[in-house]
């Protein structure tokens, strides 16, 4: 009898300690589902030095390029595959922005980063651009030494090249879309033809 006691008090001791246990676990740790997360990730940031090249077009009053900072922190609104390449134009750009200068149809970059902004519309050649295949025409005007293209083109609005000509004999070109710069370029004769001068890698 004493033994079938103490047997009920043994399991009951033992009993009442594993309810005590259990009430004294913390909660599983749920941080994972707060601030980290599976969202859409960290915004892009802009390219390191947009603030010091836009200030420059700021104190040039370089007005045919007023959307500078959001142009530039949009990475020239380049393919994610050429950003490295538009951060280096860039680079380039900010060194020599004492040479960065704009005429009222375009800008006019340094004649020293030609190399960079090869290179940046050769990736840009490589990019295919969808929104830019319903496009119809072109008109613009032509003189001895500068000239310009616009094409119209659905859910787009206007691509426009803008090209004058540099001291050795060689133009020199804008391409927007809209109000927005996409890229500039130099080709060796003023065509300011949007299907087939220089322009066409940043349009198409």
């Amino acid at each position: 009898m004493r033994i079938g006691i103490g047997w009920k008090m043994l399991v009951l001791g033992t009993f009442l300690g594993l309810v005590a246990c259990s009430m004294e676990e913390p909660p599983p740790n749920n941080t994972t589902s707060g601030t980290g997360g599976s969202g859409g990730g960290e915004p892009k940031l802009p390219p390191a030095r947009c603030g010091e090249m836009c200030d420059h077009v700021s104190q040039i009053n370089c007005f045919v390029w007023a959307d500078c900072a959001e142009d530039c922190a949009a990475y020239l609104d380049a393919g994610e595959a050429c950003e490295s390449a538009f951060e280096t134009l860039l680079g380039c750009w900010a060194d020599q922005k004492a040479d960065f200068t704009c005429m009222p149809s375009q800008v006019v970059p340094p004649a020293g980063c030609k190399a960079q902004e090869d290179a940046f519309r050769a990736c840009a050649q490589g990019q295919t651009r969808s929104d830019t295949a319903a496009c119809t025409g072109q008109s613009g005007t032509d003189a001895p030494d500068a000239c310009t293209s616009a094409t119209t083109c659905a859910g787009v609005g206007e691509l426009r090249a803008s090209c004058a000509r540099l001291a050795d004999g060689t133009w020199q070109c804008a391409c927007r879309s809209n109000t927005s710069l996409l890229g500039t370029c130099t080709e060796p004769s003023g065509q300011c033809d949007n299907q087939e001068g220089c322009c066409a890698a940043f349009f198409y």
